[in-house]
């Protein structure tokens, strides 16, 4: 009874588990939250987030890859909310390969990284302040996916939204990257 109870306590356990490296989230400064950073990126330079979203775009300028994130907002284990509202872009910059076949838009990735100001860059034609971060931790999740619709299962939940039949995004493999 004891064992059962044990590995039952593992399991829930594991299922609240953040996605990011426990050394990273303690040099994360929570204080600092989206809103705060993109209206005004150089106060808070040299601090460190946690910040995601949907990939919009992959550039590279010389030796120097940078991501176009639309920001989401986080989960509590660290996961991008599909649903939640996005505040505006971002951009992720590392030295290290980030291949965009790999990282492509519509991929869904949570950053922990150093704020380094902001670029200005356009945007649909239009001067587009981005917040800049320095990639120090990289990670990749799936997208949700509906379930598939069977019309003879009696069980099959109707809800027109389809948001209860999502299955949650997770992580694509193994440990978050550190370019």
């Amino acid at each position: 009874m004891r064992v059962a109870l044990l590995f039952f306590m593992a399991l829930v356990l594991a299922g609240c588990a953040h996605v990011m490296s426990e050394a990273g989230l303690k040099l994360v400064d929570s204080s600092v939250n989206y809103t705060e950073l993109s209206r005004n990126p150089e106060i808070h330079s040299g601090k460190r987030v946690m910040i995601g979203g949907i990939i919009a775009g992959t550039r590279s300028s010389g030796d120097v890859i940078m991501l176009e994130v639309t920001q989401l907002e986080l989960l509590n284990n660290g996961v991008p909310d599909e649903t939640s509202t996005s505040g505006g872009r971002f951009l992720a910059i590392s030295s290290e390969l980030i291949d965009p076949l790999i990282y492509r838009p519509g991929n869904l990735v949570t950053i922990i990284g150093e704020v380094k100001g902001k670029k200005i860059q356009k945007l649909e034609s239009v001067d587009y302040p981005y917040p800049l971060i320095s990639v120090k931790e990289l990670r990749m999740f799936r997208k949700s996916e509906p379930f598939a619709t069977y019309p003879n299962n009696p069980y099959q939940n109707r809800v027109d939204d389809g948001k209860l039949m999502l299955r949650p995004p997770g992580p694509t493999s193994g440990e978050p990257k550190s370019p």
